[in-house]
């Protein structure tokens, strides 16, 4: 990043040179047509003069056109360089994005395989954990009706209300961990959601 800005500045000085070469030849395009007014005015007032100072403007002119030939031959390669310049670095701009973007999509991806692994593992888990407090709710019925089918002189009922009180604590347990794990996977779907 600290190179890319490097790059910038060095840009931003290229373009400031080059600013002032235009400056300096429009400066010198200014002076020159000064010059020139003021030998027009001059071969008005000083008809003597003409043929020699209108060789030497002739000469003076020669030599400020091939000047400004050449600072336009070098505006042009600066311009050149720069729109060559500029090219090159949308081309490394793009080719940086596009990379960290691929890494950001890979690791996004990556992380959205180990979510529905786990996922899935958890909605495996709530299956099983459900089937399990269906059976013992099938077996606390079936206990539940053997006590009202039953006497109190043929059973101990201490026994039995321990065995239910043991088996209500066992399939709320489960029923709370259900509950945990139904979060868990809510919790998981909008995460997913979110990513997507």
């Amino acid at each position: 990043m600290i190179k890319k800005i490097k790059e910038l500045m060095e840009t931003k000085e290229q373009i400031d040179i080059i600013k002032n070469n235009l400056n300096y030849t429009t400066t010198a395009v200014d002076e020159l047509k000064t010059e020139i007014d003021s030998l027009k005015h001059n071969v008005k007032n000083n008809l003597d003069d003409i043929e020699s100072k209108s060789r030497d403007v002739l000469k003076n002119f020669q030599e400020d056109v091939e000047m400004i030939k050449g600072l336009r031959h070098d505006f042009e390669k600066e311009l050149y360089q720069f729109k060559l310049l500029k090219s090159q670095m949308q081309k490394k701009l793009l080719e940086k994005f596009e990379e960290e973007l691929g890494k950001e999509l890979k690791m996004q991806t990556d992380k959205l395989q180990d979510d529905s692994e786990v996922y899935n593992e958890l909605k495996e888990n709530i299956g099983e954990m459900t089937i399990k407090v269906n059976h013992l709710g099938e077996e606390i019925n079936k206990f539940l009706k053997i006590s009202q089918t039953i006497k109190k002189e043929d059973f101990e009922m201490t026994r039995f209300a321990s065995k239910l009180r043991e088996m209500d604590r066992e399939k709320l347990d489960l029923m709370r961990k259900l509950d945990t794990m139904e979060r868990l996977v809510s919790k998981m779907r909008r995460h997913e959601h979110i990513i997507r």
